[in-house]
Formats: structure tokens, sequence, C-alpha cells
């Protein structure tokens, strides 16, 4: 069976089976047909977070002259992602360790289509298990749908909430075996946003949805969920009763500790995780709508890269600041010339001749980053051919370097040591340690900061490295 998915999908299935997930980074294969775009180039992109949006390309193919391509890359869980060519785009959910084939649709001919903005078109996915991901959600947003449009009448009257527990207590009987997390809570906060959009008191909403839950920071429809809830927080409060005490510390201050302060006053707030996490939101915002000082957003954002306890909101506020940079992924890196322990200087242009470069600023008293650097060895002994990997200490002077280096015989990548008297720092807006960024043969940033060793660098290695030549004899992969 052949369902075509676009956002709200339909296909129903019988009762549905046990499903496991993985853990750990496997690979994802889309062979696909495209005829309506032939020579074209296929892109996979997802959401870097879903507090600043900001977008990564994954990995991108050749569509041949008869339409067909094949698509691979890794991914370390169930992934929401975006195919895109040209300007038309298409959405589904991958899995690890999971093979799609799927037919592209051409875009609807009975509406004009602007060639400057993105179009949505459909696609249609082979499904062959009823425990997929993609066969989940649709066959739950088809019975969602039916019961949005029997029970509309009570919406208009904002009476649903009857209606609505009946639906979910029906929904959880009928996917009770399947025990796939994703799932449930994608259930769980599609419910939510409903809800949302009744009467139902934001207490009662933060009671059932976020009060005592975990942060689902890379779940679509949990973010969804969140991102509403708190819309506007920090600018609500800014105008109520301890607002000023906020204001104060954002624009006049740019304190971190003391926003953090302030807010635990806020309704909803009580939660760390949570409240750090809609200061960054707030920041985010703040930024654009012109609502607190430029300046103090910053300032607030970079205390929280190098001072928050949880990593992937170090990730998120060095995201929100990377969306503020002058350095962006295409612009041109920073030059540089740099000694190394024997004092033999090397320069990017060098560097980066024929290669990669992954490049590493660090200080050796910085514990994240001698953690990460203990994988490095790992990803140069599969990588070092096509990717050069260099290190840029913080040191105080060369001769710290070269006892580094001494110390440990198994980093042997390239360690260089910065004389520039901090320039380079500034040059490269280097806001805490360790920071990352991956160069291309050309001198342009692929990712500005690039992931770590520990997050995803590696998918973004395996696609960069992959061979040129045709693959499963559907088109041919292209590289930077």
């Amino acid at each position: 069976m052949i369902p075509t998915i676009n956002m709200k999908k339909i296909v129903s299935f019988l009762p549905l089976l046990f499903f496991s997930i993985f853990s750990f980074a496997q690979t994802v294969n889309i062979k696909g047909v495209g005829t309506y775009y032939p020579t074209k180039t296929i892109r996979v992109w997802t959401n870097n977070d879903y507090i600043s949006n900001s977008q990564k390309e994954i990995t991108y193919s050749e569509i041949d002259s008869a339409g067909n391509f094949n698509v691979e890359f890794i991914t370390k869980e169930i992934n929401y992602i975006t195919l895109k060519i040209d300007k038309y785009i298409a959405s589904m959910y991958v899995e690890p360790n999971y093979s799609y084939e799927l037919i592209v649709m051409p875009p609807d001919s009975t509406t004009y289509h602007n060639p400057n903005i993105e179009h949505d078109i459909n696609i249609q996915i082979n499904l062959k298990s009823r425990t997929e991901i993609n066969a989940l959600t649709m066959d739950y947003d088809k019975r969602f749908d039916y019961f949005l449009s029997i029970d509309y009448p009570d919406f208009v009257k904002r009476t649903p909430q009857a209606k609505i527990d009946s639906f979910k207590l029906a929904i959880t009987n009928y996917y009770s075996t399947v025990s796939n997390p994703y799932f449930k809570t994608y259930i769980d906060y599609s419910i939510a946003a409903m809800e949302q959009k009744t009467n139902k008191s934001e207490k009662k909403l933060y009671q059932a949805y976020l009060e005592n839950k975990p942060v689902l920071h890379h779940h679509l429809e949990y973010m969804n969920f969140f991102n509403t809830f708190y819309k506007q927080k920090l600018q609500t409060f800014s105008k109520e009763k301890d607002g000023a005490a906020l204001s104060f510390n954002i624009n006049n201050k740019g304190s971190y500790t003391g926003t953090m302060e302030v807010l635990k006053k806020a309704k909803y707030l009580q939660n760390d995780t949570i409240r750090e996490l809609v200061l960054i939101k707030g920041m985010y915002e703040g930024y654009y709508d012109g609502s607190f000082d430029k300046m103090g957003i910053k300032a607030i954002l970079k205390q929280i890269v190098e001072q928050s306890k949880i990593d992937e909101h170090k990730r998120i506020a060095q995201n929100c600041l990377s969306s503020f940079s002058k350095l962006q992924k295409g612009s041109i890196a920073p030059f540089f010339e740099l000694p190394d322990k024997m004092g033999v200087t090397h320069s990017l242009d060098e560097l980066r001749t024929k290669k990669y470069v992954y490049l590493m600023f660090y200080d050796q008293n910085c514990l994240p980053c001698m953690q990460q650097m203990k994988v490095i060895p790992s990803l140069k002994k599969t990588y070092g051919a096509q990717i050069e990997f260099v290190a840029i200490s913080n040191d105080k002077s060369n001769a710290d370097l070269k006892n580094f280096t001494a110390k440990y015989p198994k980093y042997d990548w390239t360690f260089l040591y910065d004389n520039s008297n901090g320039n380079l720092k500034k040059s490269y807006e280097i806001i805490t340690l360790p920071t990352y960024f991956l160069i291309s043969p050309d001198g342009k940033f692929i990712q500005v900061p690039a992931d770590s060793p520990e997050n995803n660098i590696e998918q973004v290695f395996f696609e960069l490295t992959k061979p040129k030549e045709k693959r499963h004899g559907v088109g041919n992969k292209q590289n930077n």
C-alpha cells in the first residue's frame, strides 16, 4: 500500500504490533522516484533545534535523467526531515536502520507557484510495516481529523472537553499495544495542542503536560506545544508587577543569574530546566521584536553557553547567537597562521588544501575539551584521509602546548598555539570552550559552529566523504 503523505496523512491499518527503537546512530536509506524532477538535486534537511528553528542540510543527491535518486545518512533517533527539490518541499519521519521507498509527486498544476517561495508537494511512501513511525502517525492523524470533523460543533461552542477526554481514552485503548515512546508523545502533545485552542485553563494545561514531565527538546509535537504555551512569556511578564526587575536584569545588567532569579516569580516557571529554556526562547524572540536590549540579550545567551548545566541548552543558545552572527554557513572562514609545538607556522590555506578542516578551539584545563578529545582519534582513523583535524590551544605559552602533546602522544593531529593576543578568538566569535568549526577545501564554513565529536559530527563526516560513484544504480552522489 502506497499512501500519499503531506503534513496530515491519511491511511489506515489493522491493530498495531510491538515496536522498539534504537538509541545509537544507524543508517537511513531513502530510495525514490521523482520523474517530474530529472537532473535536479534533492536535499535532506532537519531542524537544528525548535527554538531558533535554524536548519541544517544532512545530505543531498542528484536525481538522474529517469527521475531516480538515492540518499543515505545516519541518525541516532527518530527524526523529522524535510526533502527539498528547488523550492518544492515535503516532510516525513525517519527512524534508524530503516530503508524507505517513495515517489515524489509533481506540484499541483492547478495552483500558481511563486518561484521565490517554498511550496509543499506530496510524497507517496511504500509503507512496509504497520509499526513504522510514518504508518503510526498517518493512522493516528486520520482518526484525529475524523474526530475533529464529527465533533466540530462542540469546538464552536467552546465546550469540547468531554469529547476530547473520550477521544483520548479511545485512542489510548486502540494503541495500547504500541510501545514506541516517540509515538505516544506525538499523541499526547497533539491532543495538548488541541486543548490549547479550547477554554482549558493554562494551569490545567501546565499540570497535565509540563509539570513534572521531561523536556523533549527534539520532539516536534512537544516543542510545538511548548513554544505556543510559552510564546512571548518574558514580554508579558515584563509588563507585570515584577517586570521592571526583569527588564533591568536583561537591559542594564545582561545578567543570566539575575534574570533566572526574577523569573522564579513568573507563573509556570518553577522548574529550572523549563525556566532556562523559556529564557533562551524569550531572548531569541526579544532580539527580533525589539522588546529587550540586544547587547543584554547576547550577554545572557553567552552566559548560558558558558554556565548552563544542560548541554542541549548550551547548543540552542549558541544556535541563537549564531543566527545573530556574521559567521554563517557559506561565508569565508577567517584566515589564521599559527605556530605548532615546534614553532613551525601553518596557515588555514595550507591546512585546507584538498581537505576539509575540522577546527577545534580548546583549553587543556577545560574538562569538556579533554573529554571530547578522547573521541577524535577514532574519527581521525576513519576520516583522516579527507579531513584535517586541527586544535588551537588557549595555553599561555608554546611550551605548555609542547608539554600537552608530549603527555598525550595518541593525539596525533595538528595542534597550534594561538599567539594572536586574542584576535583570532574575536574573529571566530569564541564564546566558550570547546568550540568547533567545519571548513570546506575552498575555505568556506560548512557548519558554524560545528557539531562536537560526541554529538552528530560523524554523520556530517559520513556524508561529506561518501564516494562519488553510482550507488544502488540510481543517480550519482555529489560531494562538496
